[in-house]
C-alpha cells in the first residue's frame, strides 16, 4: 500500500512540475514576443462601428508576427509569416475598455488567453494557459458587472463554465490565425 502512495505522489509532483515548466515557458514566450528589440512586425486593423445602445465602438485588432525566407537562395521574393499575437481592444462607451491578448506558440497554436476590463462598470483579468489545445491553467480576478468579487486560480478539476471559455478562446485564435493568412495577400492585392 506505501508503494502505491509513493508512486502517486511521485506521479502527481511530476504533474506538477511539468505543468509549471510549461507556463513558464509560456512566460518567457510572452516576454519575447512583447520585447521590442525581438524582430516583430505587426499588421493593425481599426474597425469603427455605430453600435445601438453604445454609439461609436471602435475595435483595433493588432497582430504581432515574424516574416521570413525560407529559401533566400532559391526563392528571394518568397516570404513566410509566424502569427505570435493578437491583440485586441475595444470600447463599451467611454466608460468600458476591452483589451484580449491571443498568444501564439511557434507552431501558431494558442497558448495563452487573457481578457481584460477596465472600467466603470468591471474590472476583471482572465488569464488562461494552454498546452497541445488543453487548458493547464486558469486565473480569474477582479470585480463584475454585478460587484461581486471574483478570484481563483485552477489547474486540475476545471469548473465546467472555464472548460467552455477555453474551447471558445481556441475557436477564436483559430479565427483570427485564419484571418492573419489573408493580410499579407491582401496587402499586396493593388500593388
Amino acid at each position: 500500500m506505501k508503494i502505491i502512495s509513493v508512486l502517486i505522489s511521485v506521479f502527481f509532483v511530476s504533474n506538477l512540475y511539468a505543468q509549471e515548466e510549461s507556463i513558464q515557458k509560456i512566460k518567457e514566450r510572452y516576454a519575447a514576443v512583447n520585447s521590442k528589440n525581438a524582430g516583430y512586425q505587426t499588421h493593425t486593423l481599426e474597425l469603427n462601428t455605430m453600435q445601438a445602445a453604445i454609439g461609436l465602438q471602435t475595435t483595433k485588432i493588432n497582430f504581432r508576427y515574424l516574416a521570413f525566407q525560407p529559401d533566400p537562395e532559391d526563392e528571394p521574393s518568397k516570404w513566410e509569416y509566424s502569427l505570435a499575437k493578437t491583440t485586441v481592444t475595444y470600447n463599451i462607451s467611454d466608460e468600458m475598455k476591452y483589451r484580449t491578448e491571443y498568444l501564439f506558440d511557434k507552431n501558431q497554436q494558442l497558448v495563452f488567453y487573457s481578457k481584460k476590463a477596465i472600467g466603470k462598470w468591471e474590472n476583471y483579468e482572465y488569464r488562461y494557459y494552454f498546452d497541445n489545445q488543453k487548458l493547464l491553467k486558469v486565473i480569474i480576478s477582479g470585480i463584475n458587472e454585478m460587484g461581486l468579487k471574483i478570484n481563483y486560480t485552477n489547474t486540475k478539476n476545471f469548473k465546467e463554465k472555464d472548460l467552455n471559455y477555453a474551447n471558445k478562446c481556441l475557436l477564436n485564435a483559430e479565427k483570427y490565425l485564419s484571418f492573419f493568412e489573408l493580410l499579407p495577400e491582401i496587402e499586396y492585392l493593388d500593388k
